[in-house]
């Protein structure tokens, strides 16, 4: 899913329809300066609901191998940006107990294989991919984040109050299961 993609959207449950038509975004319209400090604006809100999504709700796991011969690992040295640690495990397969610390964990000596949950990166251009949980989170999820994020920026509070409750909810019925619903088996007469 492309940043782009979801400011369109946002755009038009904003009332400013005319911002999906600028050049920035695809369209043929050369974008004003006032028009450029909003898509601006709205692209931090579309990192501001990303980094949300992925720390409340649809949390992005990462695996990868790491080799200490310490038993100190720094979460600088990793891929991605920790958040918390899923499962640790060593060569062999079984678990292993860690110190959780804030910029670095202690485990045993050697390779070890870390699962472990991170922030996605910001996105600084319009036409980069956003790092989500897929088939989890849609456009209009995101937008709707958006929206609520952009009407607390500018100051509209309670139309802000309002598509936040819409965002929390679409949040709630993305995050429940499909798999988890058992129906009970009934009697036919």
């Amino acid at each position: 899913m492309i940043a782009q993609d979801v400011i369109k959207l946002a755009v038009k449950y904003i009332g400013e329809a005319d911002l999906a038509l600028t050049d920035i975004l695809g369209g043929q319209i050369e974008a004003t300066g006032q028009q450029i400090e909003k898509l601006e604006l709205l692209l931090d809100c579309v990192n501001d609901v990303v980094q949300t999504l992925s720390l409340m709700y649809f949390p992005l796991k990462f695996e990868e191998s790491v080799n200490s011969s310490t038993g100190i690992v720094n979460f600088a040295d990793l891929t991605k940006p920790i958040v918390d640690i899923l499962k640790l495990t060593d060569e062999h397969n079984l678990e292993v107990d860690y110190t959780f610390f804030p910029t670095h964990f202690e485990a045993k000596k050697g390779k070890l294989n870390l699962v472990y949950t991170y922030m996605p990166d910001y996105v600084h251009s319009f036409s980069e991919e956003l790092e989500v949980a897929e088939n989890k989170v849609s456009e209009r999820l995101l937008a709707l984040g958006v929206v609520a994020r952009y009407f607390m920026f500018v100051g509209m509070y309670s139309d802000a109050e309002a598509w936040n409750m819409m965002f929390e909810r679409a949040c709630l019925v993305s995050k429940r299961r499909k798999d988890n619903v058992v129906m009970r088996k009934r009697r036919w007469i």
